[in-house]
């Protein structure tokens, strides 16, 4: 790219919330060395100015560059930008994460190789080393601040190339000596030519600063403060190897899955979610006869693995932690989907189907294990409307939760399934009912990403 191309460039941005313009038609170019503050009061559009850089919202009018590269505009189209660096206001990240696990994300996000020896020089210059094995769930809200304000530096602290870094109100909750150490880290990236836009209300930060916008309601003033300063100088910190790896070409990510991993919450819930349930009608049928129509044997039997089908995937409460969804739809340049995840979401409620027939049935057969088949897809639908529900507003992830129903009618087929014969299950009538189950959620699967909101 060109040494002129701006890092980022908006153009004509327009920004509505409800009925009310939060932003009017804003042109910003922000170019290698520049420290540009957004201040005004609560409530001005700061941090809505900064997440409409990053790509995160609709806009009603313009477009946001980065070097160059659509990232979004008003007519919904989305790009994934070039590597740049995040601090939302609040969280973006999970409470399970380790603290240098949040640090070595970031990293490899960027585009490099998480070395354990630089990450704990970073951590320690943010008196956060002694913490990095502890869960970010753990710290005091000072120190999670540190952490969230670190990792969005990091793509800049890592590369010797020009990059964007975006800080929402970097020093809010910082102690006295870790405002100190981001002032100077950001005079530091500034000077290698990085670029930084910062909403803030702490007026510490305004020697930093090469230009000034005042926002007010829907309007924006400029002012210059100081000369930009743009140098070949690399960070004080060095810089970090390129990774051969795109660690964000497989949603959800190695991030998702160490966590699932770790925490096992995914695990844990669906499978407790089922085994209660089948211990309640274990409990049943032992103080009961157990029933002679087929219809009810084979209701209680699907009944256990269709409520851990349903139970929302660990992974997506990993994500809709402290915005940590939202941290990475910026850097991904389009809402996270549930994508090649399905085999860990599917098979508590398949194992689950052949435990829960046994116990009811006696024994296990072909029959139950094409019915478990099913009920593992069912469950991967399930997790499409769970996934679907995290896109939307509150109103609006409501109304997606009510798609849940549509797993009725494939489950009343395999009920209808179960409760046949062997006879009467080898005939085609059968082949066709039971290929209807596998399809409807299937298609659910498929069909759901392409409704999710821009």
């Amino acid at each position: 790219m060109p040494d002129d191309t701006p890092l980022l460039e908006l153009s004509s941005l327009s920004v509505r919330r409800g009925r009310v313009n939060v932003l009017n038609s804003i042109d910003l170019e922000v170019s290698s060395g520049d420290v540009v503050l957004l201040v005004g009061e609560n409530g001005s559009g700061k941090s809505t100015l900064l997440e409409a850089a990053a790509g995160l919202l609709p806009l009603s009018t313009g477009e946001v560059q980065h070097s160059g590269q659509l990232v979004r505009d008003s007519e919904g189209r989305r790009s994934k930008p070039k590597p740049f660096g995040l601090a939302l206001q609040s969280g973006g990240f999970s409470q399970d994460e380790l603290v240098e696990e949040r640090i070595a994300t970031a990293v490899a996000v960027a585009g490099y190789e998480a070395d354990s020896n630089w990450i704990s020089a970073r951590l320690d210059e943010w008196a956060l080393r002694h913490r990095a094995k502890d869960r970010i769930a753990w710290l005091s809200d000072g120190m999670k601040r540190r952490v969230g304000v670190l990792a969005g530096i990091v793509p800049a602290l890592a590369s010797s190339e020009e990059k964007l870094i975006l800080l929402d109100e970097p020093s809010e909750g910082l102690d006295e000596t870790s405002v100190n150490t981001l002032q100077k880290q950001i005079a530091s990236l500034a000077a290698a030519g990085h670029a930084i836009v910062i909403a803030t209300h702490d007026d510490n930060l305004s020697s930093l600063a090469t230009r000034q916008l005042t926002l007010g309601k829907a309007t924006i003033s400029e002012e210059e403060i100081g000369e930009s300063s743009q140098t070949s100088k690399p960070p004080e910190c060095g810089t970090l190897e390129k990774s051969s790896e795109n660690y964000l070409n497989s949603p959800p990510f190695k991030w998702a899955n160490n966590l699932e991993k770790r925490t096992k919450t995914s695990t844990i819930t669906r499978s407790a979610a089922g085994l209660i349930a089948l211990a309640v009608i274990g409990g049943m049928l032992s103080q009961i006869a157990a029933p002679s129509n087929q219809s009810w044997v084979a209701l209680l039997v699907l009944t256990p693995p269709l409520i851990s089908a349903l139970v929302r995937p660990g992974i997506l409460v990993h994500l809709s932690d402290s915005r940590a969804q939202e941290w990475w739809n910026a850097h991904l340049g389009n809402n996270l989907q549930m994508g090649r995840n399905l085999p860990p979401l599917t098979l508590i409620p398949f194992l689950l189907t052949l435990f829960s027939a046994y116990l009811v049935i006696g024994h296990v057969d072909l029959q139950i294990i094409l019915i478990a088949v099913a009920m593992a897809m069912l469950s991967g639908g399930s997790a499409r409307v769970h996934a679907l529900e995290s896109t939307f507003p509150r109103q609006g992830a409501t109304m997606v939760v009510l798609l849940q129903l549509i797993f009725i009618w494939p489950f009343l087929l395999l009920v209808d399934l179960l409760s046949m014969d062997a006879s009467t299950f080898a005939t085609k009538d059968a082949e066709i009912q039971l290929l209807t189950a596998l399809v409807i959620p299937f298609a659910i699967w498929l069909v759901l990403p392409m409704i999710a909101p821009e």
